[in-house]
């Protein structure tokens, strides 16, 4: 069953008169380009662009060529006002799907593009930043957690650290306990996808 919705008189509505329901018979329809709805789509458009971004996992942004940026996702904010000269050169250098940024153009405006900075260890160091504050990690727990989520082994972490094996144990653990996590693969999931 397929509906048309019109508007009238400020509501949607169907049939015969401005309140009657849609008429179950006629197709639904949604119509682009008419008047009004180019005020909406601009008064929609900046937050649903915002919005987008923040799903993007990695630093991202949207930049008009050659060197203009005109907004970022809160990784790319950090990322920038970290390594400055870093994302400028990553901006502005070629794009590459296997290493370094992806651009995705944007039809309508060809001197605009979204560009991804695929950074695997720079967005660990961003993950790890919010996963200390949000899960509420000591500065050592934060530490043997950078690793773990690395993929490193209890004794691999101690030589790092300079601490026995045991102790890596004993901060596992309280990692697993502080995170509601009931084993060290849900932990490493949760590090990189349980982000606020």
């Amino acid at each position: 069953m397929v509906r048309r919705l019109t508007r009238r008189r400020g509501s949607f509505a169907g049939g015969e008169g401005p309140e009657s329901e849609p008429s179950d018979a006629a197709a639904t329809s949604l119509p682009l380009g008419e008047e009004g709805h180019a005020a909406d789509l601009a008064r929609i458009a900046e937050p649903a662009l915002a919005s987008a971004l923040e799903a993007i996992p990695s630093p991202a942004f949207v930049v008009r060529f050659p060197a203009t940026i005109l907004h970022g996702n809160v990784r790319g904010r950090t990322l920038f006002a970290n390594e400055k000269d870093r994302v400028i050169a990553l901006l502005r250098g070629p794009a590459s799907p296997l290493k370094g940024p992806v651009h995705f153009p944007i039809g309508s405006a060809p001197d605009h593009a979204v560009v991804v900075i695929q950074d695997p260890e720079g967005d660990a160091r961003t993950r790890l930043a919010a996963v200390t504050q949000r899960w509420g990690l000591t500065p050592r727990q934060s530490a043997v957690l950078a690793l773990v989520a690395q993929g490193d082994s209890n004794r691999s972490v101690a030589l790092r650290l300079g601490c026995s094996e045991k102790t890596v144990e004993l901060h596992v653990s309280a990692l697993l306990a502080k995170t509601h996590r009931a084993n060290r693969s849900q932990l490493v999931a949760g590090f990189w996808t349980d982000l606020a």
